[in-house]
């Protein structure tokens, strides 16, 4: 019996997390709002109502923004993972949630205490707090997942190639770096080999992952396993040491302007 109830309460699993949560923290903040609420107060009562609706509205919050998360990750976060997209299922969530917290002012509210409850300062004033609240809390239990995504897209998927009719499926984590030259673009592999393909390099990197490579400059597109050493030279300009060396060949070397020097770095230094 009591193993079988592990198995059900699983606190690996997000909704069975995020509801004993949710519990604590309604019980917790409930217990502290109202005096009268204070557990060693002589007039204390359990605030079992203000707890449910807590509980009820954390719940709401909660799957509010998992259902956003699932389309945010069917759609975006599985091509592209940066500080724009993540800002965007955030705020998007919390209107959301907005619109769920207007919905409860005025009709359950008003229904509850009637039209005379209504109150501009009060609602400005809880919606804030609870959209100040929603946000730290969608933070904390999604940052995990949106990392997870990040570490995921760097090391996930496939780029089919083709030349001459024949076509090849390269996976992420065999390709070093991209190269074109007399145009002619070359994928070149961490083993050393290289592909000829039809592609121009503008359509290599629409069907890359941009979370996973870095467009360097119009010749060169890279993936960090590639780079080998990286140096500061004049004109603020970045050297750049690339690996494996090509057969027959001798080492890539390449510069990165000052225009992209910062791009460049940002990037690099979230793949250490």
């Amino acid at each position: 019996m009591i193993k079988a109830l592990k198995k059900r309460i699983n606190f690996s699993n997000f909704w069975v997390r995020n509801i004993f949560i949710i519990v604590i923290i309604s019980v917790v903040a409930n217990h502290l709002t109202e005096p009268e609420n204070f557990p060693f107060n002589q007039d204390y009562e359990f605030p079992l109502l203000p707890i449910a609706v807590s509980i009820i509205s954390g719940g709401l919050i909660v799957l509010i923004a998992g259902v956003n998360f699932k389309h945010f990750e069917k759609k975006y976060f599985t091509n592209k993972i940066n500080t724009p997209t993540v800002l965007r299922f955030l705020f998007s969530t919390l209107g959301y949630i907005t619109i769920l917290y207007l919905i409860l002012y005025f009709g359950l509210n008003g229904l509850i205490n009637g039209i005379e409850s209504y109150s501009l300062y009060h609602l400005l004033t809880g919606l804030s707090v609870s959209l100040l609240i929603s946000a730290i809390g969608i933070t904390l239990l999604f940052s995990t997942d949106i990392y997870r995504l990040h570490r995921l897209a760097s090391i996930k998927g496939i780029l089919k190639t083709q030349q001459g009719g024949k076509i090849t499926l390269i996976k992420y984590g065999e390709i070093a770096f991209i190269y074109s030259e007399n145009k002619i673009v070359y994928i070149v592999k961490t083993d050393g080999t290289t592909i000829t393909t039809d592609f121009t390099l503008n359509e290599v990197e629409s069907k890359i992952n941009v979370q996973s490579f870095f467009r360097a400059n119009r010749q060169i597109v890279l993936h960090s396993r590639s780079i080998e050493q990286v140096q500061s030279i004049e004109n603020g300009k970045l050297s750049v040491l690339l690996k494996p060396t090509i057969d027959n060949q001798k080492t890539f070397q390449i510069n990165i302007s000052r225009y992209k020097k910062q791009e460049f770095m940002t990037w690099f230094e979230g793949k250490l």
